[in-house]
């Protein structure tokens, strides 16, 4: 770095595995562009200030205000991921904010394509090795324990040549858990169910990287977005609508349906092929390139 101090990046955490992600993919896509030392504070911890430039991250309601605190001290940029709300938009030099959410660009707003994650494209996926991403009963969605059963059978059964590892989400009912157990134990080594429970930071990402087919039941929506940033050919398990009104985040998923990005189930049953032929999704990387452009003093 020529003796000169590269860049800090401080991620403020409220510690849910998914706003880290965002931070996370963030934070290290800049780091691939530029010198920069990457640390984790979480709210309610000092976040201590280095020399040099500094950035700061915040993703969910409680890191906002350390995180503004922080790049203050500092003079350094702060951003956050996902929308923080109109006064805190006019408060943070950037907001990275998914397109679905309806937020004009502008000079303080970036939109996304869904939400920024730490996933990066597979160079080396293999169409004989599939992913089965399992999610549960959410605000939007319902959930059909026997729905699941037939969709997932009927995946398996129609080419015996791949080999499948599932896994399941915090939402995902007790029932659900005993079907994918039986699943596996049916399938005579075709397919590995592995629970979340058990799974470490960073494992859907790493099965994305060698899995060039993964099936998402449609509740879980930062799970599409992983699959598609992988570049992996994405299908959507079918699970009922909830009685909330269908807001901005659902709706961002069914464009990409018509777009022909993902296939759902009943498509696929009708003759509909799972699309890899859509263009490259790198969000994060994107973005990347537009924070290092717009503040070129982040650069080492």
């Amino acid at each position: 770095m020529d003796g000169k101090p590269g860049l800090h990046i401080t991620i403020v955490s409220d510690g849910k595995p998914g706003h880290l992600s965002q931070s996370r993919g963030l934070a290290e896509a800049i780091a691939r562009r530029t010198p920069a030392v990457i640390q984790e504070s979480a709210v309610g911890d000092p976040v201590a200030m280095p020399g040099g430039a500094t950035l700061t991250l915040a993703a969910g309601r409680t890191t906002h205000r350390p995180a503004l605190r922080a790049a203050a001290r500092s003079g350094g940029v702060a951003i956050a991921l996902m929308n923080p709300g109109w006064l805190n938009r006019r408060r943070f030099d950037l907001s990275v904010i998914p397109e679905h959410d309806g937020i004009a660009a502008s000079p303080r707003v970036e939109p996304t394509v869904g939400v920024v994650n730490a996933v990066r494209p597979s160079t080396d996926a293999s169409p004989e090795e599939g992913l089965l991403l399992i999610g549960g009963p959410s605000k939007h969605h319902g959930w059909d324990r026997n729905a699941i059963d037939e969709q997932l059978r009927a995946i398996l059964a129609a080419d015996a040549s791949v080999r499948w590892t599932a896994t399941s989400s915090r939402r995902t009912p007790s029932d659900t858990d005993e079907l994918l157990t039986a699943l596996s134990t049916e399938s005579d080594g075709r397919l590995v169910y592995t629970p979340a429970s058990d799974t470490p930071p960073g494992w859907v990402a790493d099965q994305l990287q060698r899995c060039g087919v993964c099936w998402v039941t449609e509740d879980s929506v930062s799970m599409v977005y992983e699959a598609l940033t992988a570049g992996a050919a994405v299908g959507l398990l079918s699970v009922p609508r909830g009685r909330a009104k269908v807001g901005r985040v659902v709706g961002g998923v069914e464009s990409r349906v018509e777009r022909g990005w993902v296939t759902r189930f009943a498509d696929w049953c009708g003759g509909g092929a799972l699309n890899t032929e859509r263009p490259r999704l790198a969000e994060a990387d994107r973005v990347a390139e537009v924070v290092l452009e717009r503040w070129p003093r982040l650069r080492g």
